[in-house]
């Protein structure tokens, strides 16, 4: 039997495509719960939210999925299009 992880699970997805306006950036999606991002995201993009951006070098320019997923991106950097990686949050009280 495997313990239930105490707290919410977010899945955060790096888009393969760039930003119109800002060349060279990437966004980063988040939806609640374990999911296929590539697949999901493909399929019905508005249930993911905007999270933050990558720069073209890798690096993580901004992202507003709190500090374990800060952490956890920031541990796998250079990042690059099409990561996804899945983030258990605390659960607020």
């Amino acid at each position: 039997m495997t313990a239930k992880p105490s707290g919410n699970l977010l899945t955060l997805y790096i888009v393969p495509t760039t930003l119109p306006k800002i060349a060279g950036q990437r966004r980063i999606v988040g939806r609640e719960g374990d999911w296929s991002a590539r697949d999901s995201y493909r399929n019905d993009p508005s249930q993911w939210k905007e999270m933050g951006l990558m720069a073209s070098d890798g690096h993580l320019v901004c992202l507003d999925a709190g500090p374990e997923a800060y952490l956890e991106l920031k541990s796998c950097e250079p990042l690059m299009a099409g990561l996804q990686i899945r983030v258990i949050r605390p659960v607020e009280a």
